[in-house]
């Protein structure tokens, strides 16, 4: 008869080996690396709509200041561009005093002169009047000259957005100033 013999074993120490932590070190690395990568994808989105709103606001507030003007000039001048005189658009009379108006980054004023928030700097801003025919206008088969207006905004990026809306002649009086609605492009 044999008898066994029974070699000592040894207790097994607690703990992780080192294969165990160098696996979890990496999946937690690549967990780590994920999450960050999506925070900041959510902030660049973030980002990049308030840009964008914040270009829109300005489209929308240069087409309203434009929009508050008189159709027709009260001197009678019918010449596209400021009058004589009307240096700075604070002084326009009217719609088509706004022909070429051109607004720089880093110097935006509003609608009173006053310069807008550092948050408005990095956009310039371009001003087109345009006298048009539309030709057969839908059911009504007439013709109506008004003015196109033409507001652009750009970014320090070259990004641009623009708005533009067609005014009717017809539909106002000298003095009177068209309803503020645009459909940005």
């Amino acid at each position: 008869m044999r008898v066994a013999s029974r070699r000592p074993t040894r207790p097994r120490p607690a703990g992780f080996t080192l294969a165990e932590v160098l696996i979890a070190s990496a999946i937690l690395a690549f967990a780590a690396a994920a999450l960050s990568q999506a925070v900041l994808s959510g902030q660049a989105h973030t980002y990049h709509a308030l840009h964008e709103a914040k270009a829109v606001s300005l489209l929308q507030s240069t087409m309203d200041e434009v929009l508050t003007r008189p159709y027709a000039d009260p001197d009678g001048d019918t010449t596209p561009g400021p009058d004589a005189g009307e240096t700075d658009p604070t002084l326009f009379d009217a719609l088509d005093d706004y022909e070429g108006l051109a607004r720089d980054a880093g110097s935006l004023t509003d609608a009173h002169g006053r310069t807008m928030p550092a948050a408005y700097q990095r956009f310039s801003v371009a001003v087109g009047v345009e006298a048009m025919n539309t030709g057969p206008i839908g059911v009504l088969g007439t013709d109506s000259d008004g003015v196109q207006i033409k507001v652009g905004v750009t970014d320090d990026r070259g990004q641009t957005w623009t708005a533009l809306r067609f005014v009717p002649e017809t539909s106002l009086t000298a003095g009177s100033t068209p309803r503020s609605s645009t459909q940005p492009n």
